[in-house]
């Protein structure tokens, strides 16, 4: 029996005599293991003989502050049933200002009105009164809860908040599920909402604080704590808060202290205030990164932030700033904010790809008078429908600048948005710079007067904000306009596709990145923008002697403007191809059996088990996913990489995150020798038949492969019709042999073939390219592809105004997202097959609402496109739920079980001590202990600082790309792009810093080997070991370490007689009449392990053997785990 005791560590002294009792008679216990670390905080956890003994303990830290928690052990198979309840006699709203007060700003008084109930399917607490609701859920709430032992006759709970609850008006019919929502609680207004940081209940009886307590226990897995809480009302506060500080970074860094809420502005007191002050003054002039006041107080936000007990005036001096960090070329550093209905939330400012409208520093301002503001719900989660229809107005005059956005010192009033940028509702906003305001920006953009269709104006305008790199400034004589290609019923085949000349291209890349130019290779294709033509331009060898220039056509031309710089987006190179629910479900209904998805699932899982015993598959998924490190050279060098602990927490991260899209998206990886992902481009040379294709591939040792009478399967993401999918065939056609990486379409037949893909283009479009043999053979029933007839546009007569602009945005944004209607078509597609009509009809909703921001005509939805139950797979918990049995189904409930294997292992794990390998260290390294002390210091505090400004939480997550931060951000490709850069800058800093001393290479092993101790003593910020990774390897390649053979073979041997099932193995063995004349050499051991891998492949490959090699997959991701 098990018992944890929380404090602050400035009660630490106080609490010295019963810490003293339990140190002395108690076995203490790594607190991880029994509760969630909460920031702030210390958790010391002891053991006990029984709870006798627990309990008179307990006692001795009565009236102290200190929280004090059980170890509860949680029947899972046990759920409790829905609760409701009118014994509520208040519910208050404030903050924890320690472990032994709570204050609060405003306070419901119950009268018997006040009421509480559980819902167990969609677990979520609702609390009424009246007319009013607001739900709590696990998104909305802390880890933990404090039981209140110290009021006599009530029974209280005190409620940590992430984020603000959202509001309700109670549904007026009984049984009815639809809430209209609402901005306030009663008399809690949302000022209390945004600023609270915590929640008290106060029941009447025992029985109901019981019933909550299960609740949050057993359904929304939060830790359980008691403790001596005195509640008081938050005093009266004079002091000033908004009063200006001197300049724009100040101001800017205070409010986004400020957005804390009351745990900061509570507390802040009339000297640190007039510190900030001082500060702000010091830096007047000064500009980000290198503004002392920004530094110091995002340093103090990044401590606060996830700390509810930081107390500001007492931590504020020893609280260094941020290290200036080097700003990254070609990026501009603009503010950023998410935007609720109850007030204005700062982020750290972070870099962004520059674009045509932010290079005009001169004309519109530096990148501070410019603003990404993100709207988002009032907890700061991604606005859904009933979110909008109550903020229609409020939006509207954002847009038209009725309403201006104070942020810092500055106003900003609205620029524009692009089609992606809505979909994540943000937008562009501007403060005025020089007299400059947004609408003179928008002039400047170009001429759009043209355009009469709302939608298509906004598309048109939005190329101008583009995240894209500047490279050549062409002369008028090296643009040239060509004819398109067309079918006979006005199809374009060249929709989207320009030429570029030899040296043209060369030169653009010498500017965007030397490094991709090669003797005998370069990348073939870019994305760009040039004056207002966007698209892709191909080299083409026939402008080899006509020197610098570019050919556009007519698809590609968009509006007038004056802006000759090639712009380019991105280049040509193929990538990794995945499965995923929409493209199994098509391909699955081309004839492709169920146990050919379950059979590359399977391989899929046997690689990430794999990565996590066997060195050389670890560094093949080392060398994949995280490239700024030799791993071929150290492993070569004797490094166990499955058993390194740096090395294996990125491995760790990696299989959690793919066993998680497995689960999730079915997201299985297709071996590079069988797919890509490549950009669309056509046959300049009329060389392909309709249904040819061209693809030439470069390995990583810079050879070319042409896939030659293969049969592909092609089709671009999101794939809807069970014609996206389509099945021809890649030839070699010797003309075509300078394009590389792309997937070459003809410039002939009844129909351009990327039309037929989901009425695509190539202007950009990257293709699913997939030639598995399974697959492919397979897939035999190929579908007449859908005709993607745009709608008519919506003309607008007269001059389009901001004000129509608004109402076309404010439509958009209450439509139906692609998100909920692709969902909606996924349970179609499981309930009815795609090929149904209903299945059909909500592709065609679907297209018709991706065409939407160019058309203007929405699609209607009908009512009978809705389902009352989803497939299992699909995790809904607002809806019934029945067990698919789909190829995704099967996959989903497999994969599903593995992922649970592993969050157990990962969560009582955790805390695993971090052993410093003395092979790494060499003699006399300690002489640069301590400056590498200093090197640790700093590189650690910019570590923290990256991944605080990308919400991650370790830097594993940063080295990884493996995002854990809010969805929205996951999706944000530009943030894990940037945060990788800024990571990879930062290595290059601390190589450089490395080299400064300039020391011999004996010294440099020295060094090298102190930065690996001082990381590795310190039990954190590991890669600081390994930022002179070749170094590290040749450490330890001077001790010669002797490679182990077969370990992942012996590992999976030992396990499995441990087991007891190797006589199960042998008998498996026998019956597939597996023979081991390869294992001839090796130990029994070995050939078990062997043997065992074997047969998971057999199985995999029989039909009806697959359930067998599930079990025994689990088995193995089990072994990986626990080696």
């Amino acid at each position: 029996m098990f018992g944890t005791f929380t404090y602050q560590e400035r009660h630490a002294l106080q609490l010295r005599p019963q810490l003293a009792i339990l140190e002395k008679n108690f076995e203490e216990q790594p607190s991880r293991k029994f509760s969630n670390i909460i920031r702030g905080l210390t958790s010391r956890s002891f053991r006990f003989q029984n709870e006798e003994e627990m309990n008179i303990i307990s006692g001795l830290f009565n009236n102290s502050p200190v929280w004090f928690q059980k170890r509860l052990e949680v029947n899972n198979e046990i759920v409790p049933s829905a609760y409701k309840s009118s014994d509520l006699m208040d519910i208050s709203f404030g903050y924890l200002l320690s472990t032994h007060e709570y204050c609060w700003r405003t306070k419901v008084a119950g009268r018997n009105l006040l009421t509480w109930e559980t819902n167990v399917n969609q677990k979520h607490l609702i609390i009424k009164h009246e007319a009013s609701e607001f739900i709590l859920n696990q998104d909305c709430l802390d880890k933990y809860f404090i039981i209140l032992n110290n009021q006599s006759e009530k029974y209280g709970i005190i409620l940590p908040l992430k984020t603000s609850p959202r509001c309700y008006a109670s549904a007026q019919r009984r049984n009815s599920s639809y809430r209209r929502r609402k901005l306030q609680f009663d008399c809690v207004d949302g000022v209390c909402l945004a600023n609270s940081s915590a929640l008290s209940l106060t029941f009447r009886r025992q029985m109901s604080l019981e019933k909550a307590k299960e609740f949050l226990v057993t359904v929304l897995k939060l830790d359980y704590l008691q403790g001596n809480i005195n509640c008081r009302q938050m005093s009266a506060q004079p002091m000033l808060l908004d009063q200006p500080l001197s300049d724009f970074w100040s101001s800017y860094a205070f409010q986004m202290l400020m957005a804390l809420g009351d745990r900061i502005k509570h507390r802040l007191t009339a000297d640190t205030l007039k510190k900030i002050k001082y500060l702000s003054n010091l830096s007047d002039g000064e500009q980000y990164p290198n503004h002392r006041c920004y530094l110091k107080l995002t340093a103090v936000y990044y401590r606060a932030r996830f700390n509810r007990f930081f107390d500001i005036n007492e931590d504020f001096d020893n609280i260094q700033p941020l290290p200036s960090s080097v700003v990254l070329d070609k990026w501009v550093y603009v503010p950023r904010i998410f935007l609720t209905p109850y007030g204005i939330y700062p982020l750290p400012v972070k870099p962004m790809r520059g674009n045509r409208i932010l290079r005009e520093e001169e004309r519109f301002g530096p990148g501070k008078n410019f603003c990404r503001v993100i709207i988002r719900d009032v907890d700061c989660g991604q606005p859904q429908l009933d979110f909008m229809k109550i903020n229609e107005k409020w939006i509207q005059d954002m847009i038209m600048a009725k309403n201006n956005i104070q942020v810092g010192d500055q106003k900003f009033e609205f620029l524009w948005c692009s089609n992606s940028q809505l979909r994540d509702r943000s937008f562009w906003f501007h403060s005025d710079y020089k007299g400059c305001q947004a609408k003179n920006i928008r002039e400047w953009m170009g001429d759009f007067s043209h355009e009469k269709c709302i939608g298509t104006r906004i598309a048109r305008m939005a190329l101008s904000l583009t995240g894209t790199t500047p490279t050549l400034k062409l002369l008028p004589n090296q643009i040239e306009k060509i004819d398109d290609v067309l079918d006979t019923q006005g199809r374009i085949f060249t929709d989207g596709a320009g030429k570029i000349s030899p040296m043209a291209l060369k030169e653009a890349f010498m500017i965007y990145n030397p490094e991709l130019i090669e003797d005998n290779y370069m990348p073939c294709v870019i994305q760009a923008r040039l004056n207002g033509i966007k698209g892709v331009f191909v080299i083409a060898p026939d402008l080899s002697d006509r020197g610098i220039l570019i050919q556009y056509r007519p698809s590609q031309y968009k509006f007038s403007t004056d802006n000759n710089i090639l712009e380019i987006v991105k280049h040509s190179s193929s990538g990794m191809t995945f499965l995923n629910r929409q493209v199994i479900v098509l391909i699955e209904n081309m004839g492709v059996s169920k146990h050919i998805f379950v059979k590359l699932q399977n391989k899929a899982r046997m690689k990430i088990s794999m990565s996590l015993l066997a060195n050389q598959q670890a560094q093949h998924t080392l060398e994949q996913h995280v490239r700024c490190y030799d791993w071929e050279r150290i492993r070569q060098a004797g490094t166990q990489l499955t058993r390194e602990p740096f090395a294996r927490s990125l491995l760790l991260l990696l299989a959690q995150e793919r066993l998680t899209k497995l689960k999730e998206k079915s997201h299985v990886q297709i071996p590079l020798t069988d797919g890509r992902m490549l950009l669309g481009v056509v046959d300049e040379t009329m060389s392909l038949q309709y249904g040819q294709v061209f693809i030439q591939l470069r390995n990583l040792n810079g050879q070319s492969d042409i896939l030659k009478d293969r049969n592909i399967l092609i089709t671009k993401n999101p794939a809807h019709f069970p014609g996206d999918i389509r099945k021809l065939v890649a030839v070699d056609c010797p003309a075509l042999h300078y394009l590389y990486d792309c997937v070459v379409f003809p410039a002939k037949g009844v129909r351009p073939h990327p039309n037929e893909i989901s009425g695509s283009d190539i202007d950009g479009d990257e293709y699913w390219v997939c030639w598995n043999e399974d697959l492919v053979n397979h897939a035999t029933l190929q579908h007449e592809p859908a005709t993607f007839d745009s709608a008519e546009k919506v003309k607008h007569d007269g001059e389009i105004t901001i004000a129509e602009i608004a109402d076309f945005l404010f439509k958009y944004l209450s439509s139906d997202s692609l998100g909920a209607l692709s969902n909606r078509h996924l349970a179609c597609c499981a309930i009815n097959g795609p090929g149904d009509d209903k299945s059909c009809h909500l592709a065609k909703i679907i297209s018709e609402a991706v065409d939407f921001p160019k058309t203007g005509v929405l699609p209607v939805c009908p009512k009978d496109l809705s389902f009352e139950s989803y497939p299992d797979f699909m995790e809904n918990k607002f809806k019934k739920s029945f067990i698919s049995d789909s190829s995704i189904g099967i996959m989903f409930r497999e994969v599903k079980q593995v992922c649970e294997i592993h969050a157990k292992w990962q969560d009582e794990n955790d805390d695993n001590k971090i052993d410093i390998n003395r092979d790494f260290l060499v003699k006399d390294f300690r002489k640069y202990i301590t400056q590498s002390e200093v090197d640790y210091k700093y590189y650690a505090s910019r570590v923290n600082a990256i991944l605080s400004s990308y919400d991650l939480k370790t830097e594993y997550e940063l080295i990884t790309g493996c995002h854990s931060c809010v969805q929205e951000e996951r999706q944000n490709s530009d943030s894990i792009e940037t945060a990788s850069l800024e990571f990879r800058q930062l290595m290059k800093e601390m190589r450089t810093r490395f080299d400064d001393d300039q020391l011999n290479y004996g010294e440099k092993l020295r060094k090298t080997s102190a930065w690996y101790y001082v990381a590795y003593k310190a039990g954190t910020i590991l890669s600081f070991g390994w930022i002179m990774d070749r170094f590290m390897s040749e450490i330890l390649k001077a001790k010669n370490k002797v490679q182990e053979e077969h370990q992942a073979l012996i590992r999976i041997g030992e396990a499995i007689r441990l087991r007891g099932l190797e006589n199960g193995i042998k008998k498996l063995a026998d019956l597939f009449r597996m023979e081991n004349a390869e294992q001839e050499n090796q130990s029994e051991t070995a050939k078990l392990g062997f043997q065992f891998l074997e047969i998971i492949e057999k199985c995999s490959q029989s039909v009806d053997k697959q359930t067998l090699a599930h079990n025994l997959l689990a088995i193995l991701h089990e072994v990986a785990l626990n080696i």
